[in-house]
């Protein structure tokens, strides 16, 4: 990890310049997506941002949790409407599977979380609604192509 990037966030940590800090954290994670650590510290920054269910979504991939992360986990849950798959969605975990499978997560949390966790791990499956992105994609590309060949051939009528 870039140590340099760290050493800003803390800077303006320390300035109380909290927006700054979060855009480099969501830099950060998404570049590394394996550093649960960098969760942690997003999720503190969203707590002193008052905003406990974004908190949550942070802490919830945590294996220590304080009961402030238990309180933000949980209402981070009722956020996604307790849907297993909508909180993993929501969590946007990129990194690798294998570092899940190792995570000890709270029991003392909720049932959802251990089904959270296995959506996280398997496999990802093309959805509908990424099928139907492809074929409209497709269907539009067909389209431009068609509508261009006639074109071409009623200039060509027209001209000769």
């Amino acid at each position: 990890m870039p140590v340099n990037t760290l050493k800003k966030i803390e800077e303006d940590i320390l300035k109380n310049d909290l927006g700054k800090a979060r855009d480099r954290l969501h830099g950060l994670i998404s570049t590394y997506p394996n550093e649960l650590e960098l969760r942690k510290k997003l999720g503190e920054i969203y707590f002193e941002l008052k905003h406990p269910s974004m908190a949550g979504r942070y802490w919830y991939l945590e294996e220590n949790k304080t009961p402030e992360m238990v309180k933000a986990c949980t209402e981070f849950e009722k956020s996604m409407g307790n849907d297993p798959i909508r909180i993993a969605r929501a969590l946007k975990y990129k990194g690798n599977t294998e570092i899940l499978k190792r995570l000890e997560l709270d029991q003392a949390i909720t049932s959802t979380q251990n089904k959270v966790k296995k959506k996280l791990i398997e496999e990802p499956k093309d959805s509908l609604e990424d099928k139907l992105v492809t074929f409209g994609c497709l269907s539009i590309i067909i389209l431009i192509i068609i509508f261009t060949l006639i074109g071409v051939y009623t200039f060509f009528n027209w001209i000769f």
